[in-house]
Protein backbone atom coordinates (compact mmCIF):
# COMPACT_ATOMS: atom_id res chain seq x y z
CA UNK A 1 0.00 0.00 0.00
CA UNK A 2 2.64 2.52 1.07
CA UNK A 3 4.74 1.89 -2.04
CA UNK A 4 1.79 2.45 -4.37
CA UNK A 5 0.66 5.57 -2.48
CA UNK A 6 4.15 7.10 -2.61
CA UNK A 7 4.48 6.26 -6.31
CA UNK A 8 1.18 8.02 -7.00
CA UNK A 9 2.40 11.08 -5.11
CA UNK A 10 5.62 11.14 -7.13
CA UNK A 11 3.57 11.16 -10.34
CA UNK A 12 1.44 14.18 -9.47
CA UNK A 13 3.16 16.14 -12.24
CA UNK A 14 2.11 13.65 -14.92
CA UNK A 15 -1.18 14.81 -16.43
CA UNK A 16 -1.81 11.43 -18.09
CA UNK A 17 -1.45 9.50 -14.80
CA UNK A 18 -4.32 9.20 -12.33
CA UNK A 19 -3.88 11.77 -9.56
CA UNK A 20 -4.32 11.13 -5.84
CA UNK A 21 -5.04 13.30 -2.86
CA UNK A 22 -2.05 13.60 -0.49
CA UNK A 23 -4.09 11.95 2.24
CA UNK A 24 -4.27 8.30 3.29
CA UNK A 25 -6.86 6.76 5.60
CA UNK A 26 -7.37 3.59 7.61
CA UNK A 27 -10.38 1.37 8.27
CA UNK A 28 -10.53 -1.50 10.77
CA UNK A 29 -9.32 -3.88 8.05
CA UNK A 30 -7.64 -1.84 5.31
CA UNK A 31 -5.54 1.16 4.36
CA UNK A 32 -6.65 3.37 1.49
CA UNK A 33 -6.25 6.63 -0.36
CA UNK A 34 -8.51 8.74 -2.57
CA UNK A 35 -7.88 9.37 -6.25
CA UNK A 36 -9.65 11.45 -8.87
CA UNK A 37 -12.89 10.04 -10.27
CA UNK A 38 -12.90 8.61 -13.79
CA UNK A 39 -16.64 8.74 -14.64
CA UNK A 40 -16.45 6.51 -17.74
CA UNK A 41 -14.69 3.63 -16.00
CA UNK A 42 -11.84 1.71 -17.59
CA UNK A 43 -11.07 0.74 -21.19
CA UNK A 44 -12.15 -2.83 -20.58
CA UNK A 45 -15.68 -1.61 -19.84
CA UNK A 46 -15.78 0.56 -22.98
CA UNK A 47 -14.55 -2.17 -25.32
CA UNK A 48 -16.95 -4.14 -27.52
CA UNK A 49 -15.67 -7.76 -27.64
CA UNK A 50 -14.76 -8.86 -31.14
CA UNK A 51 -15.15 -5.32 -32.48
CA UNK A 52 -12.93 -2.94 -30.55
CA UNK A 53 -13.25 0.83 -30.47
CA UNK A 54 -13.46 3.31 -33.36
CA UNK A 55 -10.00 4.09 -34.74
CA UNK A 56 -10.01 7.80 -33.74
CA UNK A 57 -10.84 6.74 -30.19
CA UNK A 58 -8.03 4.16 -30.17
CA UNK A 59 -5.56 6.78 -31.37
CA UNK A 60 -6.59 9.17 -28.62
CA UNK A 61 -5.99 6.43 -26.07
CA UNK A 62 -2.66 5.53 -27.67
CA UNK A 63 -1.32 9.08 -27.55
CA UNK A 64 -2.24 9.57 -23.90
CA UNK A 65 -1.04 6.18 -22.66
CA UNK A 66 2.23 6.71 -24.54
CA UNK A 67 2.62 10.06 -22.80
CA UNK A 68 2.17 8.38 -19.41
CA UNK A 69 4.69 5.64 -20.22
CA UNK A 70 7.23 8.14 -21.53
CA UNK A 71 6.90 10.07 -18.28
CA UNK A 72 7.43 6.92 -16.21
CA UNK A 73 10.38 5.71 -18.26
CA UNK A 74 11.91 9.17 -18.20
CA UNK A 75 11.91 8.90 -14.41
CA UNK A 76 13.47 5.40 -14.45
CA UNK A 77 10.20 3.65 -13.58
CA UNK A 78 8.44 0.66 -15.17
CA UNK A 79 4.67 0.35 -14.74
CA UNK A 80 4.75 -3.46 -15.11
CA UNK A 81 0.96 -3.88 -15.11
CA UNK A 82 -0.34 -2.06 -18.18
CA UNK A 83 -3.70 -3.50 -19.26
CA UNK A 84 -7.17 -2.37 -20.30
CA UNK A 85 -8.41 -2.39 -16.71
CA UNK A 86 -5.69 0.04 -15.60
CA UNK A 87 -6.39 2.78 -18.14
CA UNK A 88 -9.23 4.95 -16.83
CA UNK A 89 -11.50 7.02 -19.05
CA UNK A 90 -12.94 10.39 -18.08
CA UNK A 91 -15.46 10.42 -20.95
CA UNK A 92 -16.90 7.66 -23.17
CA UNK A 93 -15.11 9.00 -26.28
CA UNK A 94 -11.70 8.83 -24.57
CA UNK A 95 -10.80 12.47 -25.06
CA UNK A 96 -9.16 12.11 -21.64
CA UNK A 97 -7.75 8.83 -20.35
CA UNK A 98 -5.17 8.28 -17.64
CA UNK A 99 -2.92 5.43 -16.57
CA UNK A 100 -3.59 4.14 -13.06
CA UNK A 101 -2.81 1.32 -10.61
CA UNK A 102 0.86 1.70 -9.75
CA UNK A 103 0.95 -1.17 -7.27
CA UNK A 104 3.52 -3.09 -9.34
CA UNK A 105 5.51 -0.07 -10.53
CA UNK A 106 9.20 -0.43 -9.78
CA UNK A 107 12.51 1.25 -10.54
CA UNK A 108 14.06 0.08 -13.82
CA UNK A 109 16.26 -2.96 -13.28
CA UNK A 110 14.37 -4.19 -10.22
CA UNK A 111 13.71 -7.90 -9.89
CA UNK A 112 10.05 -8.73 -9.57
CA UNK A 113 7.73 -11.68 -9.98
CA UNK A 114 5.39 -11.22 -12.99
CA UNK A 115 1.77 -10.45 -12.09
CA UNK A 116 -0.35 -13.64 -12.20
CA UNK A 117 -3.38 -13.80 -14.46
CA UNK A 118 -2.18 -11.32 -17.08
CA UNK A 119 -0.46 -13.70 -19.50
CA UNK A 120 -1.63 -11.98 -22.73
CA UNK A 121 0.15 -8.78 -21.66
CA UNK A 122 3.32 -10.41 -20.31
CA UNK A 123 6.45 -9.89 -22.39
CA UNK A 124 8.19 -13.10 -23.53
CA UNK A 125 11.30 -12.33 -21.47
CA UNK A 126 9.19 -12.49 -18.29
CA UNK A 127 8.28 -16.13 -18.85
CA UNK A 128 10.41 -18.61 -16.85
CA UNK A 129 11.53 -20.58 -19.91
CA UNK A 130 12.72 -17.41 -21.64
CA UNK A 131 15.28 -16.57 -18.96
CA UNK A 132 18.79 -17.99 -19.31
CA UNK A 133 19.34 -18.17 -15.55
CA UNK A 134 16.98 -19.01 -12.69
CA UNK A 135 15.58 -16.18 -10.61
CA UNK A 136 13.13 -13.36 -11.04
CA UNK A 137 13.34 -11.19 -14.18
CA UNK A 138 14.66 -7.63 -14.22
CA UNK A 139 12.08 -5.03 -15.17
CA UNK A 140 12.98 -2.75 -18.07
CA UNK A 141 10.87 -0.35 -20.21
CA UNK A 142 10.38 -2.89 -23.07
CA UNK A 143 8.09 -4.81 -20.69
CA UNK A 144 5.67 -1.87 -20.84
CA UNK A 145 6.15 -1.50 -24.59
CA UNK A 146 5.04 -5.10 -25.15
CA UNK A 147 1.96 -4.62 -22.98
CA UNK A 148 1.18 -1.43 -24.91
CA UNK A 149 1.22 -3.39 -28.17
CA UNK A 150 -1.18 -5.99 -26.76
CA UNK A 151 -3.44 -3.25 -25.39
CA UNK A 152 -3.60 -1.43 -28.74
CA UNK A 153 -4.31 -4.69 -30.56
CA UNK A 154 -7.19 -5.35 -28.15
CA UNK A 155 -8.58 -1.84 -28.65
CA UNK A 156 -8.44 -2.23 -32.43
CA UNK A 157 -9.87 -5.75 -32.66
CA UNK A 158 -11.78 -6.42 -29.45
CA UNK A 159 -9.67 -9.52 -28.81
CA UNK A 160 -6.26 -10.57 -27.54
CA UNK A 161 -3.61 -11.68 -30.04
CA UNK A 162 -2.82 -14.83 -27.98
CA UNK A 163 -3.46 -16.45 -24.62
CA UNK A 164 0.22 -16.23 -23.66
CA UNK A 165 3.42 -15.31 -25.54
CA UNK A 166 4.77 -18.85 -25.35
CA UNK A 167 5.81 -21.36 -28.01
CA UNK A 168 3.08 -23.66 -26.70
CA UNK A 169 0.47 -21.11 -27.83
CA UNK A 170 -0.49 -21.70 -31.51
CA UNK A 171 -1.52 -18.06 -32.05
CA UNK A 172 1.82 -16.83 -30.73
CA UNK A 173 3.73 -19.34 -32.87
CA UNK A 174 1.95 -18.03 -35.96
CA UNK A 175 2.72 -14.46 -34.91
CA UNK A 176 6.42 -15.20 -34.43
CA UNK A 177 6.64 -16.85 -37.83
CA UNK A 178 4.88 -13.90 -39.48
CA UNK A 179 7.00 -11.39 -37.57
CA UNK A 180 10.18 -13.09 -38.72
CA UNK A 181 9.05 -13.10 -42.35
CA UNK A 182 7.93 -9.47 -42.18
CA UNK A 183 11.21 -8.30 -40.67
CA UNK A 184 13.10 -10.21 -43.35
CA UNK A 185 11.01 -8.62 -46.10
CA UNK A 186 9.26 -11.87 -46.92
CA UNK A 187 6.36 -11.97 -49.37
CA UNK A 188 4.24 -14.48 -51.20
CA UNK A 189 1.92 -17.24 -49.89
CA UNK A 190 1.82 -17.40 -46.11
CA UNK A 191 3.35 -13.95 -45.68
CA UNK A 192 0.09 -12.28 -44.64
CA UNK A 193 -0.93 -11.39 -41.08
CA UNK A 194 -1.20 -14.34 -38.66
CA UNK A 195 -4.94 -14.63 -38.10
CA UNK A 196 -8.36 -13.20 -38.86
CA UNK A 197 -8.14 -10.30 -36.37
CA UNK A 198 -4.72 -9.31 -37.70
CA UNK A 199 -6.03 -9.27 -41.28
CA UNK A 200 -8.37 -6.43 -40.33
CA UNK A 201 -5.42 -4.12 -39.64
CA UNK A 202 -3.94 -1.72 -42.20
CA UNK A 203 -0.28 -1.29 -43.10
CA UNK A 204 0.54 1.48 -40.61
CA UNK A 205 -1.17 -0.41 -37.80
CA UNK A 206 0.67 -3.63 -38.61
CA UNK A 207 4.02 -1.87 -38.85
CA UNK A 208 3.46 -0.14 -35.52
CA UNK A 209 2.51 -3.39 -33.78
CA UNK A 210 5.49 -5.22 -35.28
CA UNK A 211 7.75 -2.69 -33.57
CA UNK A 212 5.98 -2.75 -30.22
CA UNK A 213 5.69 -6.55 -30.19
CA UNK A 214 9.20 -7.47 -31.28
CA UNK A 215 10.02 -10.77 -29.52
CA UNK A 216 13.51 -9.45 -28.71
CA UNK A 217 13.24 -6.84 -25.95
CA UNK A 218 16.28 -4.91 -27.15
CA UNK A 219 14.77 -4.38 -30.60
CA UNK A 220 11.33 -3.30 -29.41
CA UNK A 221 10.13 0.20 -30.30
CA UNK A 222 9.85 2.71 -27.43
CA UNK A 223 6.30 3.89 -26.61
CA UNK A 224 6.91 7.31 -28.17
CA UNK A 225 7.35 5.66 -31.57
CA UNK A 226 3.58 5.18 -31.68
CA UNK A 227 3.14 8.91 -32.23
CA UNK A 228 4.75 8.56 -35.68
CA UNK A 229 1.83 6.39 -36.78
CA UNK A 230 -1.07 8.55 -35.62
CA UNK A 231 -1.52 10.03 -39.11
CA UNK A 232 -1.71 6.64 -40.86
CA UNK A 233 -4.54 4.11 -41.13
CA UNK A 234 -4.49 1.42 -38.46
CA UNK A 235 -7.33 -0.66 -39.90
Amino acid sequence: FLREFCTHLCLRGALTCVQVLPLAFETPTEFGFAQELAPAGDLCGLLTPGVGLPEPQVKRCAAQVCSALCYLHGHALVHADLKLDNVLAFDPECHLVKLGDFGLTRVQGAQVRPAPGHAPYAAPELLPRARPRPGEPHLEPPVDTWALGVLLFALLTGSFPWAAPARSDPAFRRFRAWHGRACAGGAGPGAGPPGRAWRGLAGAGLEMLRGLLHPQAGRRSPPGEVLRYLGGAWR
